[in-house]
């Protein structure tokens, strides 16, 4: 695979893991190294299988963006690349470690998001390849594993909802592309036959409230709320008992976390209602 920079200079895993600790630590900067080797290095190993590595190398994406320490043409760099090399990497393998890189990727560009919607660098057409991107990854996206074992966390549907909060923040993105984007995440959340174990309820929600918080989308999800137990009928009908079980569960568990935050907001009352109705037919 090509890499973002195309620099010669291969820098093993755990070169890489001692590198980024010691500048996490305030031990070394980033004025020390060479920042495109660095960074070349860090593309590739974003999906490590090993936990540490991969978790460092997002903090300290994380860190040197929040903190300016990334020129915005190397974040608009970075951007593209993770969308035409990273984010479909293994697309529709499900038990692979090509899970971590997709699952990783999505928080990535979830904080170049997060930069643009502080700073403005990116153009609106770009934030519009990144929402039909991200729209396509969920629905192909088949590995939705929460914490794997030895391995730790990949989280793919989690990091996920991360973006697409992000990107209904972002005031580049049209009202009326809001809960499109709302749809397909909880459409996959909805149909999944998978347990979801690891709290993806909440991070589905925090998305879903992020359009709620704009007054934009209400009577299109309670549509959706309302069509939930018909959906679930048509699976019951398709799927195995053990995978229907799983996806009622989903959909209860989804229902159960969104009413709880909207409790106490007077305005969400009519969907507080749709969900009420719709947990009472499930």
């Amino acid at each position: 695979m090509s890499t973002l920079f195309q620099s010669n200079t291969i820098v093993k895993g755990t070169e890489l893991l001692a590198l980024l600790t010691s500048i996490n630590n305030k031990e070394k900067t980033w004025e020390d190294v060479n920042l495109e080797v660095v960074l070349d290095a860090m593309v590739l190993h974003i999906g490590s299988p090993n936990s540490d590595l991969r978790e460092m190398v997002y903090r300290s994406f994380y860190m040197s963006i929040i903190h300016d320490q990334l020129d915005y043409e190397t974040l608009k760099k970075l951007l593209d690349y993770s969308l035409k090399h990273l984010l479909f990497k293994g697309i529709g393998e499900s038990g692979t470690d090509s899970v971590f890189t997709r699952a990783f990727t999505t928080i990535l560009i979830a904080v170049i998001i997060n930069k643009d919607i502080d700073v403005d660098f990116l153009p609106k057409e770009t934030l519009a390849e990144v929402k039909n991107e991200i729209m396509k990854y969920i629905e192909l996206e088949q590995d939705v594993r929460g914490y794997v074992p030895v391995k730790g966390w990949a989280h793919s549907i989690a990091h996920v909802a991360d973006t697409c909060e992000e990107l209904i923040k972002s005031e580049k993105m049209d009202e009326d592309e809001y809960f499109s984007i709302i749809e397909v995440l909880l459409k996959k959340y909805c149909t999944t036959p998978t347990g979801f174990l690891h709290g993806e309820d909440d991070r589905v929600v925090i998305a879903v409230l992020a359009m709620l918080k704009k007054e934009v989308g209400l009577e299109e999800l309670k549509l959706f709320v309302e069509g939930i137990p018909g959906r679930l009928k048509t699976q019951k009908e398709e799927l195995s008992s053990e995978k229907y079980w799983f996806v009622m569960a989903n959909c209860k568990s989804l229902l159960k976390s969104l009413f709880i935050e909207i409790s106490d907001d007077p305005l969400c009352d009519s969907l507080q209602q749709t969900i009420r109705t719709s947990l009472s037919q499930i």
